[in-house]
């Protein structure tokens, strides 16, 4: 696996692991859910989306690309896992899926945008370092209009997990040293 990759999905994991126990686990999804709600103030209908797209993720069955990332209960046993779904197309479409839906999560308005406040409750609800908000939000509007759309969204997620090389996406912002 080549450094960088590893160190933007430590990362990953990192940001997502809220109590810190080395990997992701359900609580921590869960979790993640309750304070993308709190932080983005949602109610209603609108949590409840919240919380139906993170538990899609997590459903065990054997046609989700992502059960052995969901069963393991280790760092290393997840970037493993990670790495074997990289290039797998269902993962892809179900990665797709996920971030579309979160990205209609932030759009509350369905105005087919996300401005720099509707993403800070991305960022907000990770606890990422504030200072690099900006500059990823920057680096995800490939249009330059000052706003984001879905496609730039998930497209800018599925660059953070796939490619190799550094393009300075910071999705999950600075990437960590292990």
């Amino acid at each position: 696996m080549p450094q960088l990759w590893l160190r933007k999905m430590i990362t990953m994991i990192d940001a997502w692991d809220l109590d810190k126990d080395g990997y992701v686990g359900y609580d921590d999804v869960m979790n993640i859910a309750y304070k993308f709600i709190q932080v983005g103030k949602f109610d209603g209908n609108s949590a409840d989306n919240v919380i139906e797209f993170y538990r899609g993720g997590l459903k065990h069955s054997s046609d989700n690309p992502f059960e052995e990332i969901v069963q393991s209960t280790s760092m290393s046993d997840q970037l493993v896992a990670i790495w074997r779904t990289k290039d797998n197309p269902s993962a892809l479409k179900l990665i797709c899926k996920l971030y579309s839906d979160m990205f209609k999560a932030l759009d509350r308005n369905a105005t087919g945008f996300l401005t720099f406040d509707q993403y800070l409750v991305f960022w907000n609800t990770f606890n990422l370092d504030k200072r690099f908000a900006k500059l990823q939000f920057d680096n995800m509007d490939t249009d330059l209009d000052g706003k984001i759309s879905e496609e730039e969204f998930v497209n800018a997620y599925l660059d953070y997990r796939k490619k190799e090389d550094d393009k300075l996406n910071r999705f999950f912002g600075p990437l960590l040293k292990y």
